[in-house]
Order: C-alpha cells, then structure tokens, then sequence
C-alpha cells in the first residue's frame, strides 16, 4: 500500500505539473482538485456507511472545526501553494519536500 500512495502521489504531481502548464491559474485548478475529491470521499462513505444515516449529522463541536480546519488550510490552501511552486521551480522541488511534512507531523505531535 505505501508503494500504491508513493506511486499515486508522484502521478498525482506531475499531472498538476501537465495541467499548470496548459491553464496556469492555481486557484481554479486546486478548487477544482478540492470539489472532485469531496465528490470522491462523499461516494466512498456512501458506500461505507449505508444504512447508518446518524454519521451525516452535522453536529457543532470540536470534530466539525477540525474537518473545516484540515478541508481548508491542510488541503485547499497546500494544493494552491504546490501549484504555484510547480509553476515557479517545478514538481521536482515540490516533491523533494514532501516527506518534510511526515517530520513536521511528528515533531508536532
């Protein structure tokens, strides 16, 4: 599986680098990569969670901040940053800091 991620995660790169190139517009492209991967995570926990409709329930605590929090800044905000450092230095350079973020996470937690 990690094999699969590292795989997936470098095609997933260099076709942001392919689409950056043609339509350079980062904010359209990572809102357009954030709308289809709701659209994805909504199908999956369709099928994951059918017939138990309580998991839909928005409910007004700490877990609905924390899916604002990681949709927004972890994965809208990233997508657009990559975007625009693909355009300016390449997916090399995006890459090459990838596992940084592994580090960050664990120091911080």
């Amino acid at each position: 599986m990690i094999i699969v991620g590292c795989f997936s995660w470098s095609c997933f790169m260099v076709l942001q680098a392919i689409t950056l190139k043609s339509y350079p517009d980062e904010l359209a492209v990572s809102a357009w990569i954030c709308l289809l991967a709701t659209i994805e995570g909504a199908i999956v926990a369709l099928i994951m969670e059918r017939g138990n409709p309580e998991v839909w329930a928005i409910k007004w605590n700490t877990t609905l901040l924390a899916t604002l929090y990681c949709g927004i800044i972890c994965s809208g905000a990233a997508y657009y940053v990559q975007g625009i450092i693909i355009i300016e230095r390449g997916s090399v350079f995006v890459t090459a800091f990838n596992p940084m973020g592994m580090i960050i996470v664990a120091f911080m937690g």
